[in-house]
């Protein structure tokens, strides 16, 4: 069977489809851009998971009012040319996009030839990718979202399995203290940090452990890591998450039971993150702040999430929301004999 995965623009549109090619035994390609996901998914194709990463172009059409939006039909013409023109030459059983404006030719592609395809929302409300894609895909999503099938959010498997004397390790505490750990996602977290180091306080009560991304940060009283390969280890030693609101972010602290402070990101955002962690707060999941009241506001929300982390872990304990299994079952479906 072969199957083509894409999907692209946010690590969020790229790390579910690497947790689904970890699970899968059957020949995998993978449809993108020469950015984010050309970079997360080539480990993949150096082990072997992946056989090819193959390279379009692709447009992102900005929501508000901008001449370069002109130009996007004629973009758009062109990456699915491009993605049409690799699609007829792997001719793969199925398509499965995780959306953003990566898929969306890719999908376009795959029904002009024929080829069925799947499409995975994450968010509570649609992208627009994803909007269009799903007029020619099967859609599945991870929270009830109209004219698609629920089946839950996708989840890497080593964040079910992390092993905490590791994740110490590799934050290097000794475990003495409760662990806070602080991730931003692909877009960054700087805000998120500069709150951390105006609560030095916070130090003397935690561990802090920054996911820094691209960036280093001048704080002499969290330990840091750029990235972070073994990140369900490093979940199953932290006691409270700070983070941004992605869906699949808090899709995997709930299911590694690690409460949490969300601060949605309303810049360069639909405000989708705004609606992930209302709901996740509404489940009894974790805590939300605003930027806007994050640094007076930041040791009482960390505090309450400690210190109430039973209640918080049993109500993350209630929720179904992996999905992944179902997930694979869709994209087995397609195989033949």
């Amino acid at each position: 069977m072969k199957i083509v995965f894409t999907g692209g623009g946010t690590a969020g549109h790229v790390m579910p489809n690497v947790a689904l090619i970890e699970q899968l035994q059957e020949e995998i390609f993978y449809i993108g851009t020469n950015s984010m996901e050309k970079q997360l998914v080539a480990p993949l194709v150096k082990s072997g998971k992946v056989t090819e990463f193959l390279q379009i172009d692709a447009c992102k059409l900005k929501r508000k009012f901008a001449l370069s939006n002109l130009l996007v039909p004629f973009r758009l013409a062109k990456s699915i040319a491009q993605a049409k023109k690799h699609l007829a030459k792997i001719q793969p059983d199925v398509v499965f996009s995780k959306g953003g404006f990566v898929g969306l030719p890719v999908v376009v592609a795959s029904k002009m030839l024929g080829i069925p395809a799947i499409v995975h929302e994450s968010d509570l409300s649609m992208g627009l990718a994803n909007k269009i894609s799903s007029k020619f895909a099967t859609t599945l999503s991870a929270f009830p979202i109209k004219n698609a099938t629920r089946v839950g959010a996708i989840v890497r498997n080593s964040i079910k399995n992390g092993n905490k004397k590791q994740g110490l390790e590799t934050m290097g505490f000794d475990g003495s203290k409760p662990v806070l750990t602080v991730v931003g996602g692909s877009l960054g977290a700087l805000s998120l940090v500069d709150a951390i180091c105006q609560n030095s306080c916070l130090a003397e009560q935690f561990d802090i452990f920054v996911v820094t991304g691209n960036k280093t940060v001048n704080c002499n009283f969290v330990h840091q890591a750029q990235f972070v390969h073994n990140f369900g280890d490093v979940l199953s030693a932290t006691d409270v998450c700070l983070t941004r609101a992605g869906a699949n972010a808090l899709a995997e602290l709930t299911i590694a039971n690690v409460p949490f402070v969300a601060v949605p990101l309303t810049k360069q955002s639909r405000g989708e993150q705004v609606q992930n962690a209302r709901w996740f707060e509404q489940q009894g999941c974790g805590i939300v702040l605003n930027d806007s009241n994050l640094q007076q506001n930041l040791q009482g929300a960390v505090l309450c999430c400690h210190n109430n982390r039973h209640a918080f872990v049993a109500k993350q304990k209630q929720l179904n929301i992996d999905g992944t299994s179902k997930v694979l079952n869709y994209i087995l479906q397609h195989k033949v004999g």
